[in-house]
């Protein structure tokens, strides 16, 4: 099958997670090229320009149709994938004048928005990465798949884990995600015996402060416990840690008493209670004091990135609905 992607710069995880499914795709014998529109900074031309290279994406200017046209012609994509807002309308002007279907990957809240309507009205499927995104778009329900982020096990997997216990937070530090992360500064002030890490070098608390960079991989892989959300956590729970579920809301630690009530694994940090140090540093506290628990934690988040977040089984339930729609759309 061949599939054009279509992406936009964002210093994020849904840039990871793109990244992610094409290279799955590749891998599994797909004609999957990523074009990427946008003036990117230099420092996010660092963070990605190996993978960009690896993959063989397409840079282009914002709306630069052209250059997108030219490419069709050329390999003849029987399907577009958009993944960005920013690029669902160069979507549907491309599928109008090839005649090829698009599907649209919903990564955040917001796109029930009239701008983006006819667009989603017009897609041949709707990706949203959780129940939460989904529920914000009831208008297309029936053409809607919940399938999360998922990570690829062999790059991320946990290796050796030494005292003393060393907890992770990868996030970007948004605006309306600053309250939470100044709550878990004043947690990690009153915790002792453990090492903390960031990828942002904005956070401050007493964090030694890596890039967010290819790193990434190797730091959860010896690290305990990982705070953040969504793909952040998800690859923490590939490395094999314990989760704590910190964005603009605090969801408190990922066990399995709280994944079994849920149809799909929440990890948004939308869903719990207004963030407060004490509570952050009380689940801290208790892990870092129970080596048995926090064992037991670790090997849960492994299993469950095994069973809900392989790279490879849901790229494949992905390819499935991708032939679907070709059906429908020569049908």
């Amino acid at each position: 099958m061949k599939i054009l992607h279509l992406n936009s710069f964002f210093y994020s995880g849904q840039a990871a997670h793109v990244f992610s499914l094409v290279q799955a795709q590749q891998k599994q014998g797909h004609l999957a090229q990523l074009a990427i529109e946008g003036s990117p900074s230099l420092k996010t031309l660092e963070v990605y320009d190996k993978t960009i290279a690896a993959l063989g994406v397409i840079v282009t200017k914002p709306g630069d149709e052209n250059m997108l046209a030219d490419q069709i012609t050329k390999s003849r994509y029987n399907l577009i994938h958009a993944h960005s807002p920013q690029t669902f309308a160069t979507a549907e002007h491309l599928s109008k004048k090839f005649k090829i279907p698009y599907v649209v990957t919903c990564h955040g809240l917001g796109l029930g928005k009239e701008e983006f309507r006819p667009y989603l009205k017009e897609a041949g499927a709707l990706f949203c990465t959780s129940q939460r995104v989904a529920a914000g778009l009831p208008e297309f329900a029936h053409k809607i798949h919940i399938i999360p982020n998922g990570v690829d096990l062999e790059e991320f997997k946990p290796a050796h884990k030494s005292d003393p216990v060393k907890i992770a937070l990868v996030a970007r530090i948004d605006p309306w995600k600053e309250k939470s992360y100044l709550q878990l500064c004043k947690a990690a002030d009153l915790l002792e015996g453990a090492i903390f890490y960031t990828t942002n070098r904005n956070l401050k608390c007493p964090t030694k402060c890596i890039a967010w960079t290819d790193s990434i991989p190797d730091l959860l892989a010896k690290t305990d416990i990982v705070i953040g959300t969504g793909r952040a956590v998800i690859e923490g729970l590939a490395a094999g840690n314990a989760a704590l579920i910190l964005g603009r809301t605090y969801q408190g630690v990922l066990t399995p008493e709280k994944t079994e009530k849920q149809i799909n694994v929440d990890l948004s940090g939308l869903s719990g209670s207004e963030p407060c140090y004490k509570a952050i540093f009380f689940d801290l506290a208790t892990l870092t004091q129970n080596p048995i628990y926090l064992q037991r934690l670790q090997e849960f988040g492994r299993k469950l990135a095994e069973e809900h977040f392989d790279n490879k089984l849901l790229n494949q339930q992905i390819v499935n609905i991708y032939k679907k729609v070709l059906k429908r759309k020569q049908a």
